[in-house]
């Protein structure tokens, strides 16, 4: 069975599973399995690279979603903040 080796292009973390570089959050690139070093899409051209795509596709999608719902929860926690903000205005009206 040939291991997988994923490495980040930019600091050169080296894993044996695809997914973020705990180093930099940058996409870790699968490496060819022939044995040259350079990346899967610019060596071979294996048919899995296709499957590595949608990984990649699948985890840029998940870190959108947690963005995204980052977002939602801070926006959430100001509109609360300021509701609280125009309740005290309007007791110091009174």
């Amino acid at each position: 069975m040939i291991q997988q080796k994923y490495v980040c292009p930019i600091c050169g973390f080296e894993s044996n599973g695809a997914g973020l570089c705990p180093l930099c959050d940058d996409n870790l690139v699968k490496v060819c399995h022939c044995g040259s070093g350079k990346f899967s899409v610019d060596c071979c051209n294996l048919a899995d690279n296709s499957e590595d795509k949608t990984a990649e596709e699948m985890i840029k999608a998940e870190v959108a979603s947690e963005t995204l719902s980052e977002i939602a929860k801070e926006d959430e926690a100001k509109q609360k903040e300021e509701d609280e903000l125009a309740k005290v205005e309007e007791v110091k009206e009174d």
